[in-house]
């Protein structure tokens, strides 16, 4: 942006830089050399009719630059970008849609982008090593790939929550040791806490007592300590253009005898006076922060903490805050409550890169009105919450027409099979024997046994998915909207209530399959999972109506994702694709059969790619039912 200013400037223009926070507004006058302030700050004056000066000189010749607007709420940009357009100047909107974002309603970025298209910076130079920076631009897209980097280079370390806080201190205490500005970041306000008492009392061992004055945050800091300010105030001065500000971290060198305190900025090095109010309401020790508390931070070296439940834009935060290393300390067994131990993610843990992948895929970037109205038309996420509603309503038939009485005898199941329904596939497997058990009339218990029958069960890992391979023997063969998912039963086909309503949906999945399947050739060129491969186009139809039944992430480069719980349809319907993704042509044509392409068969040979529910022999328009 400098070379941005400097051209305007020499051209006879002014520039003026505003951003969401102080700590951002400082960091774009420490980089541009321009006047800069809050967004806060310009509202502000408006609501109040008090317009600063730098605000009064806004006009044709201005260029207001809103640095960091995916952190800003829509309602606040709109006021200043309103406001700038209204005196004749240019306004140009610098910010990452993937942080975290402000409070209120955002999204406005992700907007523009789709409205108006706009440029992307590609080369970062924040972290010291290149390959660090295209990591975190992968991270950034949600492509999985980016977990390659920092796993190839020894980034991710794994264990119970104990063990994960006590190597992330360990490894932050090596960094100080030899100089470096290192961070310790923590998802909860408790895991920060236990960290930040760990680092003073480390940092006071061996010595001499010292006077010691409380913070916001219940700790105790004295000179040496570091610490963080959480409330921006002008009246505390550092320079002409700069003040104390949410988010600066700070060395004490002085406690006054009321209890104020003298700083000196970790960065800049300027030093200023913190009266004991401001201390005791706005500051904590500055070791260790939250996730939202370090958007703002930069620092040499961070060392995260995760729980398994953070979002995308959490990770993305946290693995770009250190400019030379950044680690992450993984939990990924249980913290040995016994309230938790039988919960399906302590009986059978994801292994780290599962976990990983999982955070990933969880995007809770803020989208506006018009993001979702957008989606929502899109055929890929209706298609995925057609096939939910479908299958729920399956089950919950099912589950009316067996009777409440068998199906509280099916859940005391362990009394027949010790530890059944604890397993991670007991959902699935339960409510396969309730469809089945409405389709035949017969207990479903009665399925269970007989599948359990079969073999011997005593080596099966688990018990569960096993028995729900062994039911598909006397699963239904009638196909349902897709491939891989159950038609109606029988008698939920005759049921007044739940035949006609499951019949609409039915079709209704039916026909956002076709959809899918007409948008993915649409384009200008195949799938990013596809450019890779050499597929038919009737196997990448295929693919985009799996992949969007299943909600898998459009950046997962794998075409038919990874695993998860499949049951067995599913799982094998995924095998079948997965082996026609597979280098199977010969120089000659023939697949690895030996057959010519015209002799292949594909589900999509058929007019309709997907059975409806008149197409079925048990469908509610199947006459004689």
């Amino acid at each position: 942006m400098r070379a941005l200013t400097l051209a305007w400037t020499q051209d006879g223009g002014q520039v003026l830089g505003l951003a969401p926070s102080a700590a951002a507004a400082a960091v774009l006058a420490g980089e541009t050399g321009i006047r800069t302030d809050t967004l806060a700050k310009l509202t502000w004056s408006l609501d109040h009719g008090e317009l600063q000066e730098w605000a009064a000189a806004v006009g044709p010749a201005t260029l207001v630059i809103i640095d960091e607007a995916g952190m800003a709420d829509t309602l606040t940009l709109d006021i200043a970008v309103q406001f700038a357009v209204s005196r004749g100047a240019s306004v140009r909107l610098v910010g990452d849609d993937q942080q975290l974002a402000a409070i209120g309603a955002g999204g406005v970025l992700r907007d523009i982008q789709q409205s108006h298209g706009a440029l992307r910076l590609t080369e970062l130079h924040r972290f010291t090593d290149p390959a660090e920076a295209a990591a975190s631009l992968t991270l950034r897209e949600g492509n999985p790939q980016a977990l390659d980097f920092y796993l190839d280079h020894g980034r991710v370390h794994v264990g119970d929550i104990a063990t994960t806080t006590e190597d992330a201190f360990s490894a932050w205490v090596s960094d100080r040791a030899a100089g470096l500005d290192a961070i310790m970041i923590a998802p909860t306000r408790q895991l920060v806490a236990q960290l930040n008492r760990r680092a003073r009392e480390h940092r006071l061992d061996h010595c001499a007592a010292t006077p010691e004055v409380p913070l916001a945050d219940g700790n105790q800091a004295s000179v040496g300590d570091v610490i963080i300010t959480r409330r921006n105030d002008r009246r505390l001065r550092l320079t002409a253009t700069d003040w104390v500000k949410n988010g600066d971290r700070w060395m004490i060198t002085h406690i006054g005898k009321h209890g104020d305190l003298t700083v000196r900025h970790t960065r800049s090095h300027l030093t200023v006076r913190l009266p004991i109010d401001y201390v005791r309401e706005s500051t904590g020790l500055g070791y260790a922060t939250t996730i939202h508390a370090a958007q703002g931070v930069s620092a040499d070296t961070m060392h995260g903490l995760l729980t398994g439940q953070e979002s995308r834009q959490q990770l993305y935060t946290m693995l770009t805050r250190g400019r030379h290393v950044n680690h992450l300390y993984l939990q990924v067994v249980g913290d040995g409550d016994p309230h938790t131990v039988i919960r399906p993610e302590a009986i059978s843990p994801r292994t780290p890169t599962e976990t990983l992948q999982q955070i990933i895929a969880r995007d809770e970037a803020p989208v506006s009105a018009s993001t979702v109205l957008r989606e929502l038309n899109d055929p890929a996420a209706r298609l995925f919450q057609a096939v939910q509603r479908y299958s729920d309503g399956l089950h919950v038939a099912a589950e009316q027409l067996v009777g409440p009485k068998a199906v509280a005898e099916l859940d005391r199941a362990d009394q027949y099979i010790p530890g059944l329904t604890t397993e991670p596939a007991w959902p699935t497997l339960r409510a396969h024997l309730l469809a089945l058990a409405a389709e035949t009339g017969k207990h479903p218990l009665r399925h269970l046994l007989t599948a359990a029958s079969g073999r011997d069960l005593e080596t099966a890992g688990h018990v569960a998915a096993v028995l729900g391979w062994r039911l598909t023997a006397l699963a239904p063969t009638d196909p349902g909207p897709l491939p891989w998912r159950p038609g109606i039963p029988p008698r939920v086909h005759a049921d007044p209530v739940w035949g006609p309503y499951l019949a609409r949906r039915s079709q209704f999945v039916a026909d956002v399959a076709d959809q899918v399947q007409d948008h993915v050739c649409q384009g200008d060129g195949p799938p990013s999972w596809a450019t890779a491969r050499d597929l038919p186009t009737a196997l990448v139809r295929e693919i985009a109506v799996w992949r969007a039944a299943n909600g898998i992430n459009p950046q997962d480069p794998r075409p038919t994702g990874g695993g998860g719980e499949l049951d067995t349809a599913a799982a094998l319907w995924k095998q079948r694709l997965d082996r026609q993704i597979a280098p199977s042509t010969d120089s000659s044509g023939n697949d690895i059969f030996g057959r010519p392409p015209a002799l292949r068969r594909s589900h999509y040979h058929s007019r309709r790619p997907y059975q409806t529910p008149g197409q079925r022999p048990n469908g509610p328009a199947a006459p004689g039912r």
